[in-house]
C-alpha cells in the first residue's frame, strides 16, 4: 500500500488571487441553460473564443478566482478538467444545474454527496436561501480544503461541511485519490478509467440517515450523489432517510465505477425501484429530463419517488 502523503499536500492549491486576475478576465461568461448531450469537455472548440481560451488556460500555473453562476467567486485549478470547462466555455454540468435551478426553493434542505470541489453545494446555497440548509459531504482532505475555501470566500453560512466517506457503515475506509486534474475520479473502489494514483488516505466512513440524525435535519428535498460506483452502499446507508423524506435523487450511474464495488447498473436500478422510486434519464436531443421513466443507460439520472410527481412536468 502506498503511504499516504502529508496535509502539505493541500498546500500546493491553496494560494488563490484575492483580486481579479488576468485569468478572471479571460474566463468565458458563466452560462446556464440545458446543452444537448452535454458530457464533460463538451463546447470547448465551438468559436475562435474558446480555441483562445484554451491556449491561454495552458498558460496558467497557479490557481485564480473567477465569477460564476448566482454571482458566486470560485476558484479555477490549472490543469483540472473541470475548471478547464469552466474557463473555456463557461458550462459545468448544465442539465444537472438546470434541473437544480427549477427544483430547488427557500428554505430547502440539499445535500450534496461527494461533493468534490463544492459547485453543486455552492449553487445549492444559493438556492435554498438563508432558511434553507446544504450539506457537502467529501471525503478527500485536498476537495475538502477547495470547499471550505468556497465556503468562506462566499461567506456562505447554511452550507455545513462533513469530511466523510458515505456507504452503508460507520467506521473507515481506504478513498484512492486521483491527481487533482482528475479529482472528480476518487473512489473507494478502484479507478473506473485510466487514472493515476496520487496518493492515498485513511477517511472516516458514514451512513447518510447517520448524517441526517447528527445534523438535526427536519427534511431532506435534494439529493445528489457522484461517489464513484459507491452509491449502492450509500443508498443502502440511507434506508431511513429515502422513506422518510423521500427526496428527489439526482445521481451518476457508471456501470464502469458500480462494478469495482461489486455493483453494477442493474442492481443500483433495481435498489431504487425496492425504495419506491421511478427512474428518469436526461433526453440527448434536448438535455431536459425526460417525461416518462425507463430504464437509464445515462450516466446521470433522476429519481423520483413514485407517489410523487416528476417537479419538471
Amino acid at each position: 500500500m502506498e503511504a499516504e502523503r502529508p496535509m502539505a499536500q493541500a498546500e500546493t492549491v491553496s494560494f488563490v488571487a484575492k483580486g481579479r486576475s488576468l485569468g478572471g478576465y479571460l474566463a468565458a461568461r458563466a452560462r446556464l441553460h440545458p446543452v444537448p448531450g452535454w458530457v464533460l469537455g463538451s463546447g470547448q472548440l465551438d468559436t475562435a473564443s474558446q480555441y483562445l481560451r484554451r491556449i491561454a488556460w495552458r498558460q496558467f500555473r497557479r490557481p485564480f478566482r473567477v465569477e460564476w453562476l448566482e454571482g458566486l467567486r470560485i476558484n479555477l485549478y490549472p490543469g483540472n478538467e473541470s475548471s478547464r470547462s469552466i474557463f473555456v466555455s463557461g458550462f459545468y454540468d448544465p442539465n444537472e444545474l438546470s434541473l437544480l435551478a427549477r427544483i430547488l426553493k427557500p428554505g430547502m434542505t440539499f445535500i450534496d454527496v461527494g461533493a468534490n470541489m463544492g459547485l453543486y453545494s455552492l449553487f445549492g446555497a444559493r438556492k435554498v436561501g438563508a432558511s434553507g440548509k446544504v450539506v457537502a459531504i467529501e471525503p478527500s482532505r485536498r476537495e475538502a480544503g477547495i470547499i471550505g475555501e468556497h465556503i468562506e470566500g462566499n461567506g456562505l453560512g447554511n452550507v455545513t461541511l462533513v469530511a466523510a466517506a458515505v456507504t452503508d457503515r460507520e467506521g473507515e475506509a481506504e478513498l484512492l485519490v486521483a491527481p487533482l486534474a482528475k479529482s472528480g475520479h476518487n473512489t473507494l473502489g478502484a479507478f473506473g478509467f485510466d487514472t493515476a494514483l496520487d496518493h492515498r488516505e485513511r477517511v472516516r466512513s458514514v451512513r447518510l440517515d447517520d448524517v441526517v440524525r447528527e445534523q438535526g435535519l427536519t427534511r431532506v428535498d435534494v439529493i445528489k450523489m457522484d461517489i464513484e460506483g459507491a452509491e449502492e452502499l450509500a443508498l443502502r446507508g440511507a434506508e431511513r432517510t429515502l422513506s422518510g423524506h423521500r427526496p428527489l435523487l439526482l445521481m451518476e450511474l457508471s456501470h464502469r465505477s458500480l462494478q469495482h464495488q461489486q455493483s453494477s447498473a442493474e442492481r443500483l436500478l433495481g435498489l431504487l425501484g425496492e425504495f419506491g422510486y421511478s427512474v428518469y434519464g436526461f433526453e440527448p436531443a434536448s438535455g431536459l429530463p425526460s417525461r416518462e421513466p425507463r430504464r437509464c443507460s445515462e450516466e446521470n439520472v433522476i429519481a423520483v419517488a413514485r407517489e410523487q410527481r416528476p417537479p419538471w412536468l
